[in-house]
């Protein structure tokens, strides 16, 4: 099944794919930077937790939130 825009659907899935991963990635790291800057606030915690168990302060909450990302756009593509 081709997962390109066809002649009936102008919408390139490939396209939506990364943009979704590309969103995810920027809204993480917000999220991370509001929760260092104010380690008080619970609402930002939530969204990480989503993505990583690691401590908030080490450098692996970076590389799980943003691997894995990018990894839900393969797992949204098939």
């Amino acid at each position: 099944m081709d997962t390109r825009a066809s002649a009936n659907s102008p919408l390139d899935v490939i396209a939506l794919g990364w943009g979704l991963s590309a969103a995810l990635v920027v809204l993480f790291v917000v999220c991370l930077a509001v929760a260092l800057v104010f380690p008080d606030w619970r609402g930002s915690h939530a969204w990480i937790g989503l993505f990583s168990v690691a401590p908030m302060t080490s450098a692996r909450v970076w590389i799980d939130g943003i691997v894995f990302s990018l990894v839900y756009n393969r797992l949204i593509r098939r």
